[in-house]
């Protein structure tokens, strides 16, 4: 069997936008630009980047399994995944564990568990304040735990619920809901532990809702692609800006004290399930339209797909990971104090200084050591689970 799959063009341009609002939100907490008004409101949920990047991931790394899934294929290797997974994240993580533990001043009294809990993307599991220059990485250590799981995730999801093609949708649709709702559970329940030194509401069943988006919307591309028929959500695509601004008012609901409170403050219970819940709706109904439907028809998508969007998206990763380093450096170097503005400086200071040095770590780095993703005994073993003329990414 053979198909011509589609190449969703315009992703790359999420990782872009996700880094950006991750870059804003930290400068603007920082700055204290989160406290003034309406636009620190908005400012302070740019936070959702992350959101993007769940979101993102759920549906990149599901969507093999449920492809192979769909054509009766052999299961993806797992150690492949895995080893791929390591090259894409480890290197320029080490690298700014190290830069930013020797150089970062604040860091000056970091112990060998510093060290050894940073290094291994384990420090989200200790009592302890995240070091400085990579306090970011919280979600990093999350995602990693999503990687860790997600074929076992995947197998349980279509495990026994087979069709003539092989993916029964209902059962991936059921199962997901379930562990959404325990990850809505833990994130209301997690939010009141005790101790502004736990991360429990960080870890990942906190953030399960978020990956699952991306994961059904995997399992639903995947059958429209071996199987194509109309279907609601396929036509729902077609309407971008209806999309957007769904999610948009979503999104500014958020804004709200409904939400919790803008700062590091603990929020109540049903104030972290409200924002798990919105920000959920929000980035489902923004990815929507980028998965399904056309896919580069309409001024956004031809923007989305252009050469600007596809190179931040193609750096966003050393974006993120550097960004607090060079946010910290710029303080230094202009003599600021934390919370005390200068909102404009910081951000075009920190993103001159960032958005080079990612863009030398994409092209000299980080590219040229995935070439090593099939070097044994790594090698993709399942060469008959990829299908004919698929370009998925």
């Amino acid at each position: 069997m053979s198909f011509s799959d589609r190449s969703f063009p315009t992703l790359n341009a999420v990782r872009a936008i996700g880094a950006l609002m991750v870059v804003l939100t930290h400068a603007a907490f920082n700055t204290g630009q989160i406290n003034h008004g309406w636009t620190g409101a908005a400012l302070a949920r740019l936070d959702f980047g992350v959101t993007l990047f769940f979101v993102l991931s759920g549906f990149l790394l599901s969507r093999p399994y449920f492809l192979t899934r769909a054509l009766g294929r052999p299961w993806p290797s797992t150690r492949h995944f895995l080893w791929k997974r390591a090259l894409r994240i480890l290197p320029l993580y080490w690298a700014v564990v190290v830069l930013s533990l020797w150089l970062d001043p604040v860091n000056d009294d970091a112990d060998w568990r510093d060290w050894l809990t940073h290094l291994t993307l384990t420090q989200l599991y200790r009592h302890d304040l995240l070091a400085s220059s990579l306090t970011q990485m919280w979600s990093l250590c999350t995602e990693v735990a999503f990687y860790l799981l997600l074929p076992l995730v995947c197998l349980l999801l279509v495990r026994g619920g087979r069709r003539a093609d092989g993916l029964h949708l209902p059962s991936v649709y059921r199962r997901a809901g379930v562990l959404a709702l325990l990850g809505l559970v833990w994130q209301v329940l997690a939010a009141q532990v005790p101790g502004h030194e736990g991360h429990y509401a960080q870890w990942l069943p906190g953030y399960l809702p978020w990956f699952l988006v991306g994961v059904c919307f995997a399992a639903l591309s995947a059958s429209l692609a071996v199987d194509p028929r109309p279907h609601p959500v396929e036509r729902l695509g077609h309407d971008l800006v209806g999309c957007w601004v769904l999610a948009a008012a979503v999104f500014a609901i958020a804004w709200s004290p409904v939400a919790g409170p803008r700062t590091l403050l603990t929020p109540g219970g049903w104030e972290a399930g409200s924002k798990l819940v919105l920000y959920t709706i929000a980035g489902a109904f923004f990815l929507l339209p980028l998965v399904f439907g056309p896919e580069r028809d309409g001024w956004a998508r031809t923007r989305l797909s252009g050469p600007v969007p596809v190179w931040l998206g193609d750096i966003s990763y050393g974006v993120f990971a550097l960004h607090m380093f060079f946010l910290n450096l710029v303080f230094r170097v202009l003599d600021l104090q934390v919370f005390t503005g200068h909102f404009v400086a910081v951000v075009l200071g920190t993103l001159l200084l960032t958005l080079p040095v990612a863009t030398a770590s994409f092209y000299l780095f980080e590219r040229r050591i995935l070439r090593a993703k099939d070097i044994a005994p790594f090698a993709r073993l399942d060469s008959g689970a990829r299908p004919v003329r698929a370009t998925v990414r």
